[in-house]
């Protein structure tokens, strides 16, 4: 269609739209609007009052698995303070500089801001852009109560606005915001911000620059900014800022200049001298980054919103893991150790519970996110379960665990031995590094080890693409304990991987479904559900007569799971499972302890407390046997000779009858039903069974642990000896940054 015509159809429309009815129309919409507008303004002339907002609670409803309240967010500490008895006039000053620079020239709205993001809006046909002035804000957080974004909300707020700027004084207003906005941490307004972030109480001392543009740039995202856990983002949005207050000449060009090249000046012993010890703390902070990432709700949003959060917060749970971590037994009483957990329904990926840390507040480092050297624990998702998925291995093949070097590294064994040709079950059970690595290398191979890593979301670095970290769980910077918990419950839900999270669902205030911007990765194949039951055989031998022989609940209910340590034992771990949750506990030596530690004491006996309260008064469950593929027929079931429980003196329990294997006979004749490859064959990848590759002990390899990290050093180079990667700036767990990853204890 050339251009004349579409001219000429352009002039016909404009004829036949112009007529007295449709100018009626317009004019008489129009004023309908405006009467409208009016009406809601004069409507609410009385109906609010700033007087009530020092006692207003705005609550967002957390639920848990089974619908019931669980806690709130929103009623969060608060201290009232009038902007008179404030020291640093500067602070409301750089707020209003900040959030509504405008603040002073408009009537409630602000028409230029409300065109662009109008303009905006209508662009993106999402009606997510902001334009809110502070009195606005104040009107929709303070009164409306309605989190929204809707047009008809921003028409509400603007004609309340103008009623509170007609009512009310600017100070009133800035006041009755100041005191309000959340500013992380579980704290809202200004006075306990000062308070937690830096020990000031604002009527008595003055905030310097520096500590002003800290608070002053929280609201645009309080846990995103949070400078306790994200100190580098605080320092950048600070300076920002300061950057600001220097336009607006509160400061100078030298005086930024100075304060952009401070730190922070927070402490966290201010967090602890004012900040009330709470329940549910380490799941609610989590939770509020959860729906920032997946919901695009941050965490000012969120908690003034009078959402309701569906979770999977089993209370029970919750509240037993935060005691434990607190109970000063499960450290054998020393002050130099810490510790973080997660419990996760492996059938939907819901988090039940969240172990911060024996000493977390709000802003602390939560222990149950950290980057932390598993040690052990990875065996069975780097090497046990690749091999049995991808080679056809079960619990009674065999494995060589004679003595072997590869590219210059000879792995040990924690006892000081080897033991010939042992069942994959008696190697998991005895967490054996020799021939758990002669597997990785021979069998399954470092690049499909990686792979599977990968799949079960654990987050390897490119420097753990070698054996020792992936057979040893020497990694470069280390895995939490919500990724080992999320990891192992894929062999609980049949092979399945489903992303932890703590949300199922949120509604609004008006009840309508809010819907996630990010959806959760749920039922993703990684293991047959053959492979994922013999798993959990091996793995519940492993608690039945291996090292996990703690973490057994009193009720006798199944129980699987696999013991870790580190090499000089610094740091200790269990992730085990029932039917019904999957739980990663790890304990570890903190402010320089040098305490010894073993997977099968410290964690065990804390999964063994958590998990009994847990599951306490349900009905005692059961593992799914093996649909196939797993047959143990033609093999020799036993210990393989085991004669000494690797755990503490006091840990042992019961072990498995004794039978005799002639450990000489590394040629023994494979059953036909597929249990052990044939000696003889290859895979594709080139790879030949355990047992039968050469590859005797290096120069000067002797029979001992390593514990000094010689000849122990995993072949690549890398980091692989830190314990715990850096938690948001923080220090790792552990702190023995030299700490060799080569080897470990056998858990």
């Amino acid at each position: 269609m050339n251009a004349r015509k579409l001219k000429s159809m352009g002039r016909l429309f404009w004829k036949a739209m112009m007529t007295k009815k449709w100018w009626m129309l317009v004019l008489s919409t129009t004023l309908l609007i405006i009467m409208g507008g009016c009406t809601a303004v004069m409507m609410t002339t009385n109906l609010y009052d700033l007087e009530s907002l020092k006692n207003m609670q705005f609550v967002t409803t957390i639920y848990d698995h089974q619908g019931k309240k669980a806690t709130t967010l929103g009623d969060a500490q608060r201290e009232y303070v009038e902007l008179d008895k404030v020291k640093t006039p500067e602070l409301a000053q750089t707020f209003v500089y900040v959030e509504d620079e405008r603040f002073y020239k408009h009537n409630g709205a602000d028409l230029k801001g409300l065109g662009r993001a109008l303009a905006v809006d209508l662009l993106t046909m999402s009606p997510a852009e902001g334009g809110s002035t502070i009195t606005m804000q104040v009107a929709r957080n303070l009164i409306l109560n309605d989190r929204d974004k809707t047009f008809m909300r921003k028409v509400s707020e603007i004609t309340l606005a103008y009623n509170l700027e007609r009512k009310y004084t600017k100070k009133e207003i800035l006041e009755g915001y100041l005191n309000y906005i959340y500013l992380g941490n579980g704290v809202s307004g200004i006075q306990m911000a000062s308070k937690i972030y830096f020990g000031k109480d604002l009527t008595k001392e003055k905030l310097e620059p520096h500590e002003v543009a800290l608070l002053a740039g929280l609201p645009k995202a309080p846990e995103g900014y949070n400078p306790y856990q994200n100190p580098k983002a605080a320092k950048q949005r600070r300076n920002v800022v300061l950057k600001k207050m220097a336009e607006f000449d509160l400061i100078t060009e030298e005086e930024k200049e100075k304060y952009q090249k401070k730190d922070l000046g927070i402490n966290q012993k201010h967090l602890n001298k004012y900040k009330k010890p709470e329940h549910f703390q380490a799941y609610r902070e989590h939770l509020l980054k959860e729906a920032e990432e997946r919901y695009g709700l941050n965490s000012q949003e969120l908690v003034n919103g009078r959402y309701k959060i569906y979770t999977g917060l089993n209370k029970k749970a919750q509240l037993s893991l935060e005691r434990a971590l607190k109970d000063d037994s499960f450290y054998k009483g020393s002050d130099k150790l810490d510790a973080g957990a997660t419990m996760i329904d492996p059938k939907t990926g819901a988090i039940a519970a969240i172990g911060g840390g024996r000493h977390y507040l709000p802003g602390f480092p939560n222990r149950a996110l950290a980057p932390i050297q598993p040690g052990s624990s990875i065996k069975p998702l780097t090497v046990y379960a690749p091999a049995i998925q991808d080679k056809g291995y079960n619990e009674n093949s065999m494995v060589s665990d004679a003595p072997f070097t590869y590219n210059g590294w000879s792995p040990r064994n924690m006892d000081r031995t080897y033991h010939g040709t042992v069942p994959l079950k008696v190697v998991a059970g005895k967490s054996l590094n020799v021939s758990t690595a002669r597997l990785l290398t021979e069998v399954v191979g470092v690049n499909k080890s990686y792979e599977y890593g990968q799949k079960l979301g654990l987050k390897l670095e490119p420097a753990d693409k070698s054996p020792a970290p992936l057979a040893l769980g020497g990694l470069t910077k280390g895995v939490s304990t919500l990724q080992m918990a999320q990891a192992y419950s894929t062999f609980v839900h049949d092979g399945m991987y489903t992303e932890a999270h703590t949300i199922t669902k949120i509604l609004d205030v008006d009840g309508d479904l809010v819907e996630p911007k990010k959806k959760v990765k749920k039922d993703v194949k990684v293991f047959s559900k053959d492979t994922s039951r013999t798993m959990t055989r091996i793995l519940k031998y492993a608690v039945d007569y291996g090292t996990g022989q703690n973490a057994k609940l009193p009720d006798g209910r199944d129980i699987a799971g696999k013991t870790g340590t580190t090499q000089g034992s610094k740091i200790a771990w269990f992730v085990g499972y029932t039917p019904e949750y999957v739980m990663a506990t790890t304990v570890f030596n903190d402010n320089g302890g040098q305490v010894d530690l073993t997977g099968g004491e410290y964690p065990a006996r804390i999964f063994h407390k958590v998990m009994s309260d847990a599951v306490k008064g349900t009905k005692v469950s059961r593992f799914k046997a093996s649909s196939g593929g797993g047959s143990s027929k033609g093999s020799n079931p036993g210990d393989g000779g085991w004669k000494t429980f690797h755990g503490d003196d006091d840990d042992q329990g019961k072990r498995e009858p004794r039978r005799h294997w002639d450990n000489s006979n590394q040629n023994r004749d494979h059953n036909r039903n597929g249990d052990n490859p044939p000696d003889h064959q290859r895979d594709q990848n080139g790879d030949t069974p355990p047992g039968h590759r050469p590859g005797g002990p290096g120069p000067g390899n002797n029979q001992g642990g390593d514990t000094s990290g010689d000849n122990g050093r995993p072949p690549g180079g890398g980091d692989n000896g830190n314990p715990g990667g850096d938690n948001n700036g923080g220090t790792p767990p552990g702190g023995d940054q030299g700490n060799p990853g080569g080897t470990e204890s056998g858990g």
